[in-house]
């Protein structure tokens, strides 16, 4: 009744002259059975006209596809890094895959990382450092391959595995808020491996409890920019391998020869015989009273200004930087009053204390560096017989 019908007929009333307007009905069919009937048609046609695969050429087809995947495998097994096309081989895992679970669980661990020797960058930019540092890359786990593409010219022939897993799977294994999506694994690199791509300046860092991962990545950097021999790191500073040493270090750790956790007791054989002992130091009182510790030397070692000492006469030089934390510790003191060190000052605008320690070290390092690669250059001018003006 809602449609407002022109009339309603009832079966109980009696019949009425009702003028109704007959409607004239097409009748075109099942359509929905015509359009099957239709297709169906098509297809046989399509499967009459569909050219017949022999049994010879469907053997054929089927051991070529064989022997592809039989030649993947055994690239696989031998960590080839392309195959015959120039790709780059690699698996595709699915999610929570064991490999993946095993191997970034060991490499989050410091005590893991020593035993195994192996350590753990993010980023295409660090792989790409400690690739072209000679490093020994030994897995890459990605989720997209425009990043792998962007290793391609500076990766090995051999001895890499690469696994792609999802983003998200990436996320939860990164260090990083925003996870750059590429992981590389490598041999932890050591002095012996580490290759320079410029002869070293004859100078040594030696990090005195440097505990902030910061601090010490920026040091690092500093060391790597100046072209340090060595750094020695004192047990009691951070992890050289901690992610966020890593990530401010921005590529030093591939570039720079490092050794870590020295005892103060074997740490004069890892100095130069005839080298020059400095403390970057903010402190410029002297340090007669400073000691109450029954070994602790009378010292007073002279206090001058990084930019008064004559750097370029010295035959080798050895820096000590403190950590902003615990600052100079009384050895550090003491094996500069031994070898008749010197305490390098930065002075500052008034009401400004101190400098970072990566900071302080870049400025220092760099007017040695300025000073050494002047004398160097003297030095040769002098040896062919002409005179700096």
């Amino acid at each position: 009744m809602h449609r407002k019908p022109a009339k309603v007929l009832l079966p109980f009333e009696p019949n009425s002259n009702s003028n109704l307007k007959k409607e004239k009905v097409i009748d075109l069919g099942n359509s929905d059975t015509r359009k099957e009937k239709n297709i169906h048609d098509d297809k046989e046609i399509n499967v009459k006209n569909a050219p017949v695969v022999s049994k010879a050429k469907f053997k054929e087809i089927k051991e070529k596809k064989e022997t592809v995947l039989k030649k993947r495998k055994f690239y696989l097994s031998q960590k080839k890094v392309f195959d015959d096309n120039g790709e780059i081989i690699y698996e595709k895992l699915n999610n929570n895959d064991g490999r993946i679970s095993s191997l970034l669980v060991r490499l989050k661990s410091k005590k893991e990382r020593l035993r195994s020797q192996q350590i753990m960058v993010e980023g295409w930019r660090l792989i790409v450092d400690g690739l072209e540092a000679k490093c020994a890359l030994r897995y890459v786990i990605f989720s997209q391959l425009e990043d792998l593409n962007k290793l391609r010219p500076f990766l090995p022939d051999t001895g890499v595995k690469f696994y792609k897993i999802p983003y998200k799977e990436i996320e939860l294994w990164s260090n990083v808020d925003t996870p750059p999506g590429i992981i590389g694994v490598f041999d932890t690199p050591t002095t012996d491996n580490v290759k320079w791509l410029s002869k070293p300046l004859p100078i040594h860092l030696i990090c005195d409890n440097v505990r902030t991962p910061g601090n010490l990545g920026g040091i690092l950097r500093a060391a790597a920019g100046v072209g340090c021999e060595k750094v020695l790191l004192t047990k009691g500073c951070v992890d050289l391998w901690d992610p966020k040493v890593v990530r401010s270090g921005a590529g030093a750790h591939f570039r720079q020869p490092i050794i870590s956790s020295i005892e103060w007791e074997e740490l004069p054989n890892n100095l130069a015989e005839k080298t020059t002992i400095f403390i970057a130091d903010s402190n410029v009182k002297l340090m007669n009273d400073d000691f109450e510790s029954e070994n602790a030397l009378d010292c007073n070692i002279p206090v001058v200004p990084y930019y008064s000492v004559d750097f370029g006469i010295l035959k080798h030089i050895t820096l000590i930087i403190g950590g902003e934390t615990e600052g100079i510790s009384e050895n550090s003191y003491r094996l500069a009053a031994n070898r008749n060190g010197l305490r390098l000052n930065i002075p500052l605008q008034k009401g400004v204390d101190s400098l970072n320690t990566g900071m302080a070290t870049a400025v220092i390092a760099f007017e040695m560096r300025k000073q050494l690669i002047q004398a160097q250059a003297k030095a040769q001018l002098d040896k062919i017989g002409m005179k700096v003006v």
